[in-house]
């Protein structure tokens, strides 16, 4: 039997999978070469989208790695319940390309499908459970360790246990943050892509990502309604002041605004009323009446329709690899979170200038909390590795600050700056050298 042969596949439900009177579309089965479904890791996905509130893109991921891992199974011919610690030693040594953190999520997924499998009567006797199974005389096949901290998912550690063979991620080398010089090379990746129906909503992509901190599913759920008309974005230029816009498709379904600078809004505008205003033509010409325009600003070149999450990971990835610049997509969501830092301090500090005669110091909590309010971060605990990169700013500093206004305004420029030079030096490269015309002399 071949891979392809035997390989499953994920299927998703529709609006017709109503569970006590409500619809449930989206979520995600696993079906095998038979076009079966396989029943436990069905049970288990609707279990954790209808009780436990699971949104269907965060349920499409779990698929995901239980899909990877099911396929292994199948291809060593391995039921449901003779899963053990060789097993899936083995499964995580066949992902060697994978980063170490990857991994780890994979195994967060199959480890708690587990649990929920063995409390709900699936298997037994394959993984012990504090106060479920403890009291009970066997030897696991699947081996756990306590969760002493760490960043694991709130699920993983439902019993307060992981998977003992949860690969540890090393803490020494930090995530890169992209900077001015490196945000220069994305959007000279964008324009070398060589295409330029899609240039104009990518190099926005970026941009959004830096100057707002949004992420890939606030970007592409904003709507042409969420963006202000010309006559707003000019009389927050005129001021000099950004814009709140209003968030309502955020990760945990927490509303939020956010400030962008007009010149961002400005070029947004110009592009729904000029590629993407040309798409959606292309689009009714091709299909009509069955066309129905989208209330989405940013769409696919390819549907016509709103871009698909992966889709935008996609693309993001293939942007950092062309380019060099270290990291991936969600990285640049870091480089706006440095610089708010910075941003935020600045503006404490030339409040406390303001008032000599308190004697006052920055309040580096304060400062983490605003951060965390604007950047829509319930957990202001993920954020505190930035308090070691805002002492040191303060340090280098030798006092004064502006507005938050204008800061954001000068780090958009500076990434402006570095745009072009960086078009600028591959125009350079593809002229290739100069010839100085040689001057005739009369005889």
């Amino acid at each position: 039997m071949s891979k392809a042969d035997s390989a499953c596949r994920l299927a998703f439900t529709d609006e017709r999978f109503v569970f006590a009177g409500r619809s449930y579309p989206e979520v995600p089965m696993l079906v095998d070469a038979q076009h079966r479904f396989v029943e436990p890791v069905c049970d288990y996905l609707r279990w954790r989208v209808v009780y436990g509130r699971l949104k269907p893109t965060s349920a499409r991921t779990y698929a995901e790695a239980l899909l990877h891992f099911w396929n292994f199974m199948v291809l060593r011919r391995s039921e449901v319940d003779e899963v053990d610690d060789e097993l899936l030693l083995e499964w995580l040594n066949s992902q060697s390309p994978v980063d170490v953190s990857t991994q780890a999520a994979r195994l967060d997924a199959v480890f708690e499908m587990y649990l929920w499998l063995e409390s709900e009567g699936y298997v037994r006797q394959v993984v012990r459970i504090p106060g479920v199974n403890d009291d009970e005389p066997f030897r696991p096949r699947l081996s756990s360790r306590p969760v002493r901290g760490g960043p694991y998912r709130r699920a993983a550690s439902r019993y307060g246990i992981v998977s003992a063979l949860r690969p540890r991620p090393s803490s020494t080398r930090p995530l890169p943050t992209p900077g001015t010089d490196d945000i220069g090379r994305l959007h000279a990746a964008v324009d070398a892509a060589g295409n330029p129906d899609v240039a104009d909503r990518n190099h926005l992509l970026l941009d959004w990502y830096v100057q707002t901190g949004v992420r890939r599913k606030e970007w592409r759920s904003l709507t042409v309604e969420q963006i202000p008309g010309w006559a707003a974005i000019d009389a927050a230029r005129d001021a000099l002041h950004v814009s709140e816009v209003l968030l309502t498709e955020t990760k945990g379904d927490r509303p939020r605004h956010v400030g962008v600078l007009p010149e961002l809004l400005e070029r947004t505008r110009e592009y729904i009323e000029g590629p993407r205003a040309e798409l959606v033509r292309r689009f009714r010409r091709k299909y009509g009446a069955a066309y129905r325009e989208p209330e989405e600003v940013f769409l696919s070149n390819k549907t016509g329709g709103p871009m698909d999450l992966k889709a935008i990971s996609n693309l993001l990835a293939g942007l950092f690899e062309r380019s060099g610049v270290d990291g991936h997509g969600h990285r640049l969501r870091a480089t706006y979170l440095t610089r708010l830092f910075e941003a935020e301090l600045m503006l404490e500090r030339s409040r406390i200038a303001a008032h000599p005669e308190s004697k006052l110091r920055v309040d580096f909590e304060l400062v983490l909390r605003r951060v965390a309010e604007r950047a829509g971060q319930r957990n202001i605990d993920s954020l505190r590795p930035y308090l070691a990169l805002a002492r040191k700013f303060v340090a280098r500093q030798p006092g004064g600050g502006e507005l938050l206004t204008v800061q954001q305004l000068l780090d958009a420029k500076q990434d402006e700056l570095a745009r072009l030079e960086a078009r600028a030096e591959r125009l350079r490269a593809e002229a290739g050298p100069v010839s100085t015309p040689t001057r005739s002399v009369p005889d």
